[in-house]
């Protein structure tokens, strides 16, 4: 009732992503294997020109995910929604590599949860001494939850950032066309068929070139498969280990 209050295409937005995921489970799943971090690494070494394996070793990337675990441990027990909502490490390592070697003005997230992978991208443009993270995530329903939304991000880090509250579908068409620079996209909102396809979609034509696109949980329905074959990314590959759907997008 708070959310009808206060904004109702919120609340239509919320409704529906709870309506397709009732439904998600009826839907084909991927046929495309999924492959080693190690494997995929390698290629996207190659796919980039640049040396993503070395940015997974780097004293940088060991920084922030020691800061990131010591201020989960300071949530507590209590807190308003699971950690398991939180990136999967190789989701959170494979953002940050591929803002150290995109080097990018600008990264679009969706989903935020408690800031795991909004801590590693920023991370990254801070050694990188450029850059910005806008990040989409959808206003709480329940009002004590407010207080938690990114709540991992090092106050340090926060400067090239922006929360940017509400629903991708309502913010998105609008918040485009003010980023300049654009060549790292982190799906991680509703994984629902629907949702992930219109992201994508929505996004592609506004990522510079070379650009990564990262789409947690590409395993659960066939949208980032479909956005490969028609979008014919230089580069593709599902992770294993969380599993992530990864790209790069080169017109060259």
């Amino acid at each position: 009732m708070a959310l009808l209050a206060r904004d109702p295409r919120e609340l239509f937005e919320v409704a529906v992503d709870q309506a397709q995921r009732a439904v998600e489970p009826l839907r084909a799943r991927p046929s495309g294997d999924q492959r080693p971090t190690s494997e995929v690494v390698s290629e996207l070494d190659a796919a980039l020109g640049g040396d993503v394996a070395s940015f997974l070793g780097e004293d940088g990337l060991a920084d922030i995910d020691a800061q990131v675990r010591e201020r989960i441990e300071r949530l507590g027990p209590e807190v308003p929604f699971p950690l398991a909502y939180n990136a999967a490490p190789s989701l959170a390592q494979l953002c940050y590599a591929l803002c150290r070697v995109l080097r990018p003005a600008a990264v679009l997230e969706t989903g935020v949860a408690y800031g795991v992978t909004s801590a590693f991208i920023a991370k990254a443009l801070a050694l990188n001494g450029e850059g910005e993270l806008h990040s989409v995530d959808r206003a709480p329903v329940r009002p004590d939850v407010e207080g938690y939304i990114g709540a991992l991000v090092p106050d340090e880090l926060r400067s090239p950032w922006t929360l940017h509250r509400g629903t991708s579908r309502r913010l998105l068409p609008r918040l485009l066309p003010r980023i300049e620079g654009l060549s790292l996209f982190v799906h991680d909102s509703q994984h629902t068929y629907r949702n992930v396809s219109w992201e994508l979609r929505t996004v592609t034509p506004h990522l510079t070139r070379p650009a990564a696109v990262l789409v947690d949980d590409a395993s659960g329905n066939r949208a980032f498969e479909h956005w490969v074959e028609r979008a014919r990314p230089a580069f593709s590959a599902v992770v294993a280990e969380a599993p992530v759907g990864v790209a790069v997008v080169d017109d060259a």
